[in-house]
């Protein structure tokens, strides 16, 4: 099983095997991944589901408390459940499956994801050979949220099942960076001003987040509170390979890295590599937490093929020089 390079999924498009709208940007197009967008139809419900073998618009009927209109601004607020349809659509073929992630920017802004198929009986996975619409699960969990149709908050990567390459190449664990008198994390505040996700560089970091400076090479992560660190290691992704990095489980500490991250090819290859960003969140207790803190594990693909267009500054990629950096909505 390999994945998928910005080439074929052109041809997927080309193909009708992606189908887009009027108002597909060919910058939505990554090089390993594609950028899926909310549609105007989004529906505020009373709860998370998953399908389970039935038609996704029965599910909405029973469980809608209003719908928005995403064709203008809307505000989604925090800790409700939201369930938009895509402009995107699939007609994959039999052997191609995919699977879905958040973008950088969501996870960094504590918005909670999931994809839902048709018939689906799992978040986030696209079964081989699947046809349909797709939706996307939104659940802003720290901050409210303003959104519009054409904001891109997950993305899918596609697999060839048939393929005889061996995907999986190595598995790196990956640890916390943390120095006392240092800004070493960011920790969300509770009451905030929303924040609309098409203002760039736009919000004062001040007004959303409070600065962690431990005395100590270590501090205290606090129950059900959300916390922006970064990684100890530098990492270098090459244009033949991607990586996905997946939290430890519950045995590793009693938090959890709140989003698994997708790495692109290129990332952090221009120089002595990049550090990734999680967020962290600690349930049931507070939870102490020190600098070189194993946290998760990054696992590295090979593609199907070597891509020419690569993370970074030539495609605009938000992130490819970060250090401990915030979603790109708040003031360098």
């Amino acid at each position: 099983m390999s994945i998928l390079i910005n080439k074929s999924i052109k041809e997927f498009i080309n193909n009708k095997n992606i189908l887009v709208s009027r108002s597909f940007n060919k910058s939505q197009i990554q090089p390993a991944s594609l950028d899926l967008t909310l549609s105007a139809n989004c529906y505020r419900i009373k709860a998370s589901f998953i399908p389970n073998n039935k038609k996704i618009s029965q599910l909405i009927e029973s469980l809608t408390l209003n719908k928005l209109n995403l064709n203008h601004e809307n505000l989604l607020e925090k800790n409700c459940i939201y369930l938009c349809e895509l402009n995107e659509k699939l007609d994959l073929p039999i052997n191609f499956s995919a699977k879905s992630n958040p973008k950088s920017t969501t996870g960094r802004l504590d918005i909670f994801t999931r994809l839902i198929t048709e018939n689906g009986k799992e978040y986030d996975h696209v079964i081989k050979g699947y046809k349909g619409k797709v939706y996307l699960e939104i659940i802003p969990q720290s901050f409210s949220i303003i959104v519009k149709r054409g904001i891109s908050l997950n993305q899918l990567r596609f697999y060839n099942k048939t393929h005889n390459l061996k995907s999986f190449i190595k598995s790196q664990n990956i640890s916390i960076h943390i120095k006392k008198n240092e800004v070493s994390a960011y920790k969300a505040k509770k009451n905030t001003g929303a924040i609309n996700l098409t203002k760039i560089n736009y919000y004062k970091i001040n007004d959303y987040w409070d600065k962690i400076v431990p005395i100590k090479n270590s501090f205290i992560i606090e129950k059900d509170e959300f916390y922006i660190l970064r990684s100890l290691e530098n990492i270098i992704i090459s244009n033949s390979i991607a990586a996905e990095l997946e939290p430890f489980g519950d045995n590793f500490g009693n938090f959890r890295v709140h989003y698994a991250g997708f790495f692109d090819p290129g990332f952090g290859s221009t120089g002595r590599g990049t550090p990734a960003v999680f967020e962290l969140r600690a349930y049931d207790t507070p939870f102490y937490v020190e600098n070189k803190q194993q946290v998760a594990k990054l696992n590295y693909y090979k593609l199907v093929e070597n891509t020419n267009s690569t993370y970074g500054k030539k495609i605009k990629s938000n992130y490819h020089n970060q250090k401990l950096k915030l979603a790109k909505q708040f003031k360098k």
